[in-house]
């Protein structure tokens, strides 16, 4: 497993690095613990600089295989899979938590790498 919860991105997504520290997260876990710590108002930067790159970066890795991507790829998908965690939290609760949801610490979340080929 390659550890990347730090680091660059492919250069055509250099200008989103400044996500990496924060959101290049391995895990469902991790990202979920992440949006329950940050206050909204950065989720929504987060997701605005992400949600306008978002088709692009998907483009760029629909064309490589899971399993094969280098640190600054794994990265990408890292953000994007962040950005798939904050976008409920944006656009249906406007608030880190869920409203009137479940209780977080009650949920067994069952963690599948990333970065690894779901074919046989």
């Amino acid at each position: 497993m390659i550890s990347t919860r730090s680091g660059s991105l492919p250069k055509e997504f250099s200008e989103l690095e400044v996500w990496c520290e924060k959101w290049c997260l391995e895990g469902m876990k991790e990202r979920n613990n992440q949006r329950h710590a940050t206050p909204i108002d950065e989720i929504r930067d987060f997701y605005s600089a992400m949600l306008k790159r978002a088709d692009d970066a998907l483009e760029y890795l629909s064309a490589l295989k899971l399993g094969e991507l280098n640190s600054e790829q794994t990265n990408l998908l890292r953000l994007l899979c962040a950005l798939a965690e904050v976008g409920p939290a944006v656009e249906w609760f406007g608030s880190e938590h869920v409203v009137d949801g479940y209780d977080r610490h009650a949920l067994h979340i069952r963690e599948i790498p990333e970065n690894v080929s779901q074919l046989g």
